[in-house]
């Protein structure tokens, strides 16, 4: 099955803050990665 981008979208558009958080949260985790700014 193929990535649908537009369906992602369309799904990201209808998450609430609190859901939208708990995506990143958990890409975060899931990676690695942190998604704070850098200091400069």
């Amino acid at each position: 099955m193929a990535f649908d981008k537009d369906a992602f979208l369309t799904s990201l558009d209808s998450m609430t803050v609190m859901e939208l958080n708990d995506l990143v949260k958990a890409i975060e985790e899931k990676f690695g990665v942190s998604a704070a700014a850098m200091a400069a």
